[in-house]
């Protein structure tokens, strides 16, 4: 498990650390019910895709992971790098890389796969009001490579 560098109560960090795998988990299997007791339900969830198309409301999420099934994608996650967690009250953030490469039936990876970046965002309210930590956003997109600009000589 990576590192974690986290600020805020030590219960709530715990918390939205555990739907961050569980959501991971889903990732890796395709399981359409862990990402739903990942995300805030209803209509309240939006995210970025590393496809790069945004998705609004679970029902949206899962129509992708459907047709993606469909199309006998599989998914390989790496570990979580450089995870950092803030809480601030009943919100909070979660921010990872990690290397993702998704593959169709015939083999072959989707553009695009490689390492990525997110950001996750948490808000201690589910779809019905109940106070209990659910995602509401993440955004997800791919890392650029070579040396950061300003940083050239970082070894």
């Amino acid at each position: 498990m990576a590192q974690i560098r986290g600020e805020g109560p030590q219960k709530d960090i715990d918390e939205i650390v555990r739907l961050h795998n569980l959501w991971v988990k889903a990732n890796r299997t395709g399981s359409i019910p862990m990402m739903r007791d990942a995300f805030v339900g209803g209509d309240k969830f939006f995210g970025w895709n590393l496809n790069g198309f945004a998705y609004d409301g679970i029902e949206e999420w899962a129509t992708l992971w459907e047709w993606l099934a469909k199309f006998k994608a599989n998914a390989t996650l790496g570990e979580d790098e450089n995870l950092r967690v803030r809480v601030r009250g009943d919100m909070g953030w979660l921010s990872c890389a990690a290397p993702f490469t998704i593959t169709l039936a015939d083999g072959q990876p989707l553009p695009g796969s490689g390492q990525f970046r997110g950001t996750e965002v948490y808000v201690r309210e589910d779809d019905k009001g109940k106070p209990v930590w659910k995602m509401w956003h993440c955004h997800f997109s791919w890392c650029a490579t070579g040396p950061r600009m300003a940083f050239e000589n970082e070894a």
